[in-house]
């Protein structure tokens, strides 16, 4: 109500919005504002009062076809001979350009004629119940590109992606691996053999126009909602006999009724609701895929007889879900191929696995109340994926690994990231297992699974985990490693290690991540070989109180480094001490440094000329001492960074310059200035052409002191300027009502802030580079 002239735009509504409820002002002309709406039902319009209503044509002849016709292939592909039939293809498709685009796609450079008359006819006689305030003949086109999908394989993996609420984004590797336990990718080689076909399976779904990239990141898909609307249409092309059951995403707070649960359903998808009991005894012989995931009730439930008619069962996902036990009818699931357990951090008891002898992918990591692992585990000799990380018991059952000869991925790692920093778990990886419950497994145990490509672990001193090195090196099983993490407790047999040995740490080639928490050394050399170092991608360093440099003089190459993450460093004085080796971080795209209080100047300027001309993003948070970012003077007028995009400076109380020079950044679009009161000046000159947002608070006077290298930099961030009162505000809102990942993130985190300010000053800085100092799998 305080601002005026506003517009709000709500798109794709599909029932009455109460504008009141909501929170926006009724629009009048004493306010000059409006709200504007699309829907596909004038019913909508009607409910809401419309003063004006706007039909949104189709597009005309021309351009469908021009649109069409890009998308099929251009002029090469219609030939003379099939334009007429092309054409009348097109017409199908009703001027709706997503009709258009996936009728097209599907067409891509066909050029026979006989392929287009029978297409022609397809989209022609096609029949199904239409999909609501979608034209028949807009629904025709779309389920011709589904009917036109190159086999029943890739059809069935397309309606798989229905499961998933509308608009979500949808992990890839989950989705592959969904497939994979239902059978539509079948085993023939290793998982990432499988998973590879999985990526073919969706580059044609992509190339289809089914389904979309999301934001250029090959990690996250997601359907179009008329899409979506189209699969789920299809598995209820018989309405007596549906094949799925989707009410994902809908908010709700109670099971299906027993009565929904038919016998015909093969896959039900559940996730992202509010359900807090399953009760019953549902009938579902032909059930294969049951996702329950993301169910945030305060305690859910399960009736003992939940699972009594699911035996043929393959997927199973209970991830993130508030569980505290499951019913012994789990055991009986003999065809399961995945069950996933993941982050049920209040789950205490599992039933017995020993009948589950069909798993392929077993997780169980982030139990954290879960006290022993599942009875019948030795028994899981077809396991090819098992994550027994970060859990509350205290061992692992001797001699079961060795059982698991099919295992490719193992992770196992017990440490957790909490506000105090990196704390390792009860159990440990022991080379010589003294009998104690948190040393159970000997590095023996390791050496039968010659089948490993990625794997985590802690263990307890550096001898065990030289011994492990060695011992696997001799049988060549770290040759098949492409992920290898791993902790090394800085105690030995009770005693500093610095005391009984000072065997520098043995890392082996396939180690591209390091994490190193606590030790006590002033550069990496001192417990690192400089040739364990050169593979090194990603290196995270915390709670090393002597660590001052990296490296000095140029003694330390790190020329396939990307990721650089250094928290809690009391003594850190910066990158390099003296001259760099030109190739030391030529390849680093990322650096995050946070709580180094001694720091004062990050790196000199000629570090910047031969060495991180791939930077990409710089963030920094909470660095008492720091004066400059870039020390020193250039010899040229200007320094160029080209490739960096985000700058993000949190809490430097005593930060003067970011830069003495002028700082060329064409790619800076995101930037973030968070407290820092006594900077001067902003160096950036910034190409006036590209988009860029920012977050910036601090009090009004310095930002009206503040100067500026490109003065017209100032005008384009002021819209993003907070006073640090309203920053404050903003920030809390925006996180705690708009980011559905604060719930998670808190619990991942460990942290319960009661203080405002604590919680401002802190979490947020940590909610940003909390994700890297988490291991990501």
């Amino acid at each position: 109500m305080r601002r005026r002239n506003f517009v709000i735009i709500l798109d794709d509504i599909w029932k009455r919005v109460s504008l009141q409820n909501v929170g926006i002002p009724e629009p009048n002309r004493s306010n000059g504002s409006k709200v504007v709406w699309t829907t596909r039902f004038m019913d909508v319009c009607n409910s809401m009062e419309s003063e004006r209503e706007i039909k949104v044509e189709g597009l005309t002849d021309e351009e469908a076809w021009g649109l069409f016709k890009d998308k099929v292939g251009g002029e090469e592909i219609i030939s003379h001979e099939i334009e007429s039939i092309a054409r009348q293809v097109a017409e199908q498709c009703g001027g709706l350009p997503l009709a258009l685009i996936t009728v097209g796609c599907a067409l891509r450079k066909a050029n026979e004629p006989p392929v287009w008359r029978n297409a022609l006819q397809q989209l022609k006689t096609s029949r199904v119940d239409q999909i609501r305030g979608m034209g028949e003949e807009v629904f025709q086109s779309l389920k011709f590109s589904y009917s036109w999908l190159s086999s029943d394989t890739i059809r069935a993996c397309f309606l798989y992606c229905a499961l998933y609420p509308e608009d979500y984004r949808i992990l890839v590797d989950e989705l592959i691996e969904h497939w994979m336990a239902e059978g539509l990718i079948n085993e023939k080689g290793n998982i990432q053999t499988d998973k590879d076909k999985g990526h073919a399976y969706l580059k044609e779904l992509k190339d289809a126009c089914m389904i979309e990239s999301v934001e250029d990141d090959n990690k996250l898909v997601r359907m179009h909602d008329l899409i979506r609307d189209l699969a789920i249409k299809i598995t209820r092309e018989n309405p007596e006999q549906p094949l799925f059951l989707a009410k994902a995403g809908l908010g709700l707070t109670e099971s299906p009724e027993e009565e929904e649960w038919i016998e015909s359903l093969q896959r039900v998808s559940l996730m992202k609701n509010d359900i807090k009991a399953f009760g019953g005894q549902p009938n579902c012989p032909q059930l294969s895929t049951l996702l329950l995931h993301h169910n945030f009730g305060s305690e859910v439930t399960f009736s003992d007889t939940f699972f009594k008619h699911m035996h043929n069962l393959r997927v199973l996902n209970l991830s993130d879900t508030r569980i505290k036990s499951l019913p012994d009818s789990i055991s009986d699931l003999v065809h399961l191929q995945a069950l996933i357990l993941t982050s049920c951090d209040q789950l205490k008891r599992l039933p017995s696995v020993a009948k589950l002898q069909k798993l392929r992918q077993l997780e169980l990591g982030g139990l954290e109340s879960l006290k022993e692992l599942p009875h019948g585990l030795e028994n899981l000799v077809k396991l090819r994926h098992l994550d027994i990380s970060e859990g509350g018991w205290g061992g692992f059952p001797s001699g079961a690994l060795s059982k698991m000869s099919c295992l490719e991925i193992l992770y196992m790692h017990n440490g957790q990231w909490t506000r105090e920093g990196w704390v390792s778990g009860r159990w440990r990886f022991s080379y010589r297992s003294n009998g104690d419950a948190e040393d159970t497994s000997t590095v023996g145990e390791f050496i039968s699974l010659k089948n490993l490509t990625r794997f985590s672990a802690d263990f307890t001193d550096v001898l065990t985990f030289n011994n492990y090195i060695n011992g696997v090196d001799e049988f060549e099983i770290l040759k098949n490693f492409d992920y290898f993490l791993f902790t090394v407790s800085q105690k030995y047999d009770g005693h500093n290690i610095e005391s009984e040995s000072m065997e520098k740490v043995m890392l082996p080639c396939t180690a591209n991540y390091l994490g190193i928490d606590g030790y006590n050394f002033i550069q990496l050399l001192d417990i690192f070989g400089s040739d364990g170092l050169r593979q090194l991608i990603d290196c995270r360093i915390q709670r090393c109180n002597e660590m001052e440099w990296i490296g000095r003089d140029g003694e330390i190459v790190l020329p396939s480094i990307k990721r650089l993450i250094f928290a809690d460093l009391h003594s850190f004085k910066g990158l390099c001490k003296g001259k760099t080796h030109e190739d030391t971080f030529k390849n680093l795209t990322h650096l995050f440094i946070a709580y180094c209080h001694k720091l004062k100047y990050l790196m000199p300027i000629d570090l910047l000329v031969n060495n991180l001309q791939n930077l990409e993003e710089i963030s920094i948070v909470e660095c008492d001492e720091m004066e400059d970012i870039i020390s020193g003077k250039a010899s040229a007028d200007m320094t160029i960074l080209p490739k960096l995009n985000k700058l993000s400076l949190w809490y430097l109380p005593r930060l003067t310059s970011v830069c003495q020079g002028k700082l060329v950044c064409n790619s800076l679009c995101d930037i973030v200035l968070i407290h820092c009161t006594e900077l001067k000046k902003l160096p950036f000159l910034i190409n006036n052409k590209s988009s860029i947002s920012a977050m910036i608070s601090g009090s009004k006077e310095w930002w009206e002191i503040l100067t500026w290298e490109d003065p017209y930099l100032k005008e384009r961030l002021q819209p993003f300027f907070k006073s640090y009162e309203m920053a404050y505000y903003g920030i809390r809102h925006r996180h705690t009502i708009l980011d559905e990942s604060i719930e998670q993130m808190f619990k991942i985190a460990k942290l319960n802030f009661q203080d405002e300010k604590d919680w401002f000053s802190r979490w947020i800085p940590m909610q940003w580079w909390q994700p890297y100092l988490m291991p990501s799998f």
